[in-house]
C-alpha cells in the first residue's frame, strides 16, 4: 500500500479524519486532557467540521495508527495486539477480539502515564515516574544531554562531533555507531519499554505487539534495546519467559504511514462497526 498526494481542492474533500493525543471522545469529537497540547476539554471536531465544512471525525492518535497498522498483511492474523507509538509521548491502540478497544472512559491504551519508575523525573501530566518521561523522544535526549554534561568527552564521541542539534534519531545512530554513552541511555529507554510490554501481555493477554512512532523509525538501534529489556525479563521469571514469545515485538515497516492510513479508516462508517 502506499499514500500520494491528491491533486484535489478543499471542495472535493468529503471527509476528514484526524488523529489527536489524548482522550478523544469520537462520538462528540471533544477533546480531553491532550496534556501534550495542553488541551482540556476542546471541541474539537465540531469547530473543525464547522470550519472544514466537511464531516470531521476524531480519535486518539495512537488508536489512529493502531487501525491503519491492523491493515498491514502480516497484522491481520493477529486478534488481539498492541500497537505502541514512541513519539513526542507515548500511547498504545488496542486490537482486542479483532476490534479497536477505547475503555469506557476512552482510556484504553495510555500506558504513557503508568509508573515505572517511582520518584522519577516529572511528567507533563503531574505524575513522577511515568514511562513518558522516561522513555518518550524528549525524555531520551534529555537524559543524553544530562550525560553528556559529566561524562568524559572520550566517552561518546559520536554524540559529541555530530553536527546539529541533539535528537532522539541522533542518540539512536550514535549507540548504533558504538557510543558508550549512547548505548546505556537507548538500553535504559529499551528496559522501560520492556517492562511496558510485559505489563500490556500480562493484563490483556496480547498475541503481538507493533511500534511506531517518530522514535521507532531508528530501527532495529530502537527495537534491539527493547529486545534485550525482554531477554532480562525472561531471565528474571519463568512466568515472563513463558509468554514473552519469540517474534513478540515488531515495528511498523519502513515508510507505511500507520496514521495516515487510520485517519482514512476513519472516515469510513464501517470502520466505526463493532468498536466500543
Amino acid at each position: 500500500q502506499t499514500l500520494a498526494l491528491v491533486p484535489a481542492t478543499l471542495a472535493e474533500v468529503v471527509a476528514v479524519g484526524l488523529g489527536i493525543p489524548g482522550r478523544v471522545q469520537p462520538s462528540s469529537g471533544l477533546v480531553e486532557a491532550a496534556v501534550n497540547l495542553g488541551w482540556r476539554r476542546v471541541l474539537a471536531g465540531p469547530e473543525l467540521a464547522e470550519r472544514l465544512g466537511v464531516p470531521v471525525r476524531l480519535e486518539n492518535d495512537a488508536r489512529t495508527a493502531a487501525l491503519g497498522a491492523h491493515a498491514i498483511g502480516d497484522e491481520q492474523r493477529y486478534r488481539n495486539w498492541a500497537y505502541i507509538s514512541v513519539g513526542t509521548g507515548i500511547a498504545a491502540g488496542l486490537i482486542l477480539n479483532g476490534q479497536l478497544y477505547r475503555g469506557p472512559n476512552g482510556l484504553a491504551g495510555e500506558i504513557g502515564h503508568v509508573i515505572v519508575q517511582p520518584g522519577g523525573p516529572r511528567c507533563v501530566c503531574g505524575l513522577s515516574g511515568c514511562l513518558e518521561a522516561l522513555a518518550a523522544g524528549p525524555s531520551i535526549v534529555r537524559e543524553a544531554r544530562a550525560r553528556l554534561d559529566t561524562a568524559p568527552r572520550s566517552c561518546s564521541p559520536s554524540l559529541l562531533e555530530a553536527p546539529g542539534p541533539l535528537t532522539t534519531a541522533r542518540v539512536y545512530q550514535a549507540a548504533s555507531e558504538g557510543d558508550a554513552l549512547a548505548r546505556v541511555v537507548t538500553q535504559q529507554a529499551g528496559w522501560y519499554l520492556a517492562q511496558a510490554v510485559l505489563s500490556l501481555v500480562m493484563t490483556c493477554d496480547i498475541e503481538r505487539v507493533v511500534f511506531g512512532g517518530g522514535v521507532a523509525r531508528a530501527g532495529s538501534a530502537f527495537l534491539n534495546p527493547i529486545s534485550a529489556g525482554l531477554d532480562q525479563l525472561r531471565q528474571a521469571s519463568p512466568v515472563a519467559a513463558e509468554v514473552l514469545r519469540p517474534g513478540l515485538i515488531g515495528r511498523v515497516p519502513e515508510g507505511y504511514e500507520a496514521a495516515l492510513w487510520g485517519a482514512l479508516a476513519l472516515t469510513d462508517a464501517e470502520a466505526e462497526e463493532g468498536t466500543e
